[in-house]
């Protein structure tokens, strides 16, 4: 059977929250924000371990929300770096060298399914390096610095990432261990791993899978608990 190991990013200050608690505490149905990312992948038949990245201030925090909830398959908690590539880095370094994929998941993205894992996981196995991601519904304008439009874009090709974006081991490794320090033009992992000149396939995600950002996004994450997820 092949492992499948997660690494959960779980910073996030909660200033655009407008919040003093750090985001992955902030209370969503009287459980912390990060507890539900966490439960999923626990769940799940297909992950073996996870590991979380936690801002170096929070670490025994989230050592003690493990604790409260009992989430056996966190192997570790590390903590994170200055920037996104650095912390995922960070994460891939406390992997086992057995490890045959990795699956990367925001911890501020409640709404992970268990099906969709699987879709990765299937996808994975064949293509290397897959993502989630939704058709953009919206019509798309490119703009200057002087925000004039320069074009409009072709909504027929365009997909909104999300994640899990899941990878072989041995890619992922590489591309973080090459590009993990470039200051510019490092959107997500998945982007990584292109400038290595690899495909990234694409596995249609939910619009439920959203990401906690702002008030807003709390009181769309509420209505979805409430309507029964």
């Amino acid at each position: 059977m092949k492992k499948l190991s997660a690494i959960v990013p779980a910073g996030g200050t909660g200033v655009r929250l407008q919040s003093k608690t750090a985001k992955p505490y902030i209370s969503l149905n009287n459980k912390p924000l990060l507890w539900y990312c966490l439960n999923s992948l626990e769940r799940s038949r297909k992950i073996n371990d996870i590991i979380i990245v936690s801002e170096k201030i929070n670490l025994r925090r989230a050592g003690n929300l493990i604790k409260k909830f009992n989430f056996k398959k966190v192997k570790a908690v590390v903590a994170g770096g200055v920037t996104r590539g650095e912390s995922v880095y960070n994460g891939l370094r406390m992997l086992d060298e057995d490890t045959d994929y990795v699956l990367i998941h925001d911890g501020a993205r409640p709404f992970l399914e268990s099906k969709l894992i699987d879709k990765c996981l299937t996808a994975v196995i064949k293509h290397k390096a897959v993502i989630c991601a939704v058709p953009c519904s919206s019509t798309i304008k490119q703009a200057d610095k002087k925000l004039r439009v320069v074009s409009t874009l072709d909504r027929n090709s365009l997909w909104q990432a999300q994640t899990p974006q899941v990878f072989a081991y041995k890619l992922i490794q590489s591309a973080y261990g090459r590009f993990r320090n470039e200051k510019t033009g490092v959107f997500d992992d998945a982007s990584l791993v292109e400038r290595l000149g690899r495909k990234v396939k694409i596995v249609p995600g939910t619009n439920i899978n959203i990401k906690i950002t702002t008030q807003a996004d709390l009181k769309i994450a509420r209505a979805i608990i409430k309507a029964g997820y």
